[in-house]
């Protein structure tokens, strides 16, 4: 499984994922076996547009890893000019390799674009269905601009999350609710308000509910090193690959 999550803000973009990547093999005797590989780079940097994309879902796109394939998309399209080119290419490229497949696969493409003399964030959710984690409804490929470029006031938050996000939601749900309670009565700011603040905060939930995976008994399916991404307003990229 995996857990992404992409958060637009006045500090910029904030981007982390997991490495984990679980596969199943069949046993001779016909039973499924189930085990988790750590390693896979599901952040990744779009150097040529100042811009960040992770994946979650389907872990091999033609027979090679997605992770992978995602690097070589990256670089060979490196003749593209903007973000929404770039998700409308990836779509037609997903739409013939993998076409109707009804397996779950999405992407976060995160960056900034000018419009009138500002830098305004982005945020594309390419993906082939729509839902939560316990239910999807497949579709076509598209582009999915979720986000479109606009000011953002002080104290927005805008987060995307996919993968196998349930725990991570009811937790985090909960716990900003009570963060300004933490504030008033202990005076600590939590996240500190920066990008390198937020960027902190979301992996300290990786890394939190990665460990709640592994004291449940069953696979660590969120786990491994955690990829980390910020981009600033002005255009500087912070990449921590993990």
């Amino acid at each position: 499984m995996t857990l992404i999550l992409t958060e637009l803000s006045k500090h910029g973009i904030a981007m982390v994922a997991d490495s984990a990547v679980t596969f199943t093999e069949q046993l001779p005797s016909g039973k499924p076996v189930n085990y988790v590989l750590n390693g896979a780079q599901k952040l990744q940097v779009v150097p040529y547009l100042t811009a960040g994309i992770s994946v979650w879902g389907l872990g091999a796109i033609e027979g090679v890893s997605t992770d992978i394939w995602l690097h070589d998309f990256i670089e060979r399209h490196s003749d593209i000019h903007s973000l929404d080119e770039f998700a409308n290419n990836l779509v037609a490229e997903l739409r013939t390799t993998i076409g109707d497949k009804r397996e779950a696969i999405g992407f976060h493409l995160a960056g900034f674009v000018e419009q009138e003399g500002q830098r305004l964030p982005t945020f594309y959710g390419v993906r082939n269905v729509d839902g939560n984690y316990k239910h999807y409804d497949f579709h076509g490929f598209i582009p999915g601009q979720d986000f479109p470029p606009r000011t953002m006031a002080d104290n927005e938050i805008s987060i995307f999350r996919n993968g196998d996000y349930g725990p991570y939601a009811a937790l985090a749900d909960t716990v900003e609710r009570i963060l300004p309670l933490i504030k008033t009565d202990i005076g600590l700011t939590i996240p500190y308000p920066s990008l390198q603040g937020r960027i902190a905060y979301h992996i300290a939930w990786l890394r939190f509910v990665s460990e709640l995976y592994a004291s449940s008994g069953l696979l660590r399916t969120i786990g491994g090193n955690i990829a980390a991404l910020g981009i600033s307003p002005q255009g500087q990229i912070t990449y921590l690959p993990g």
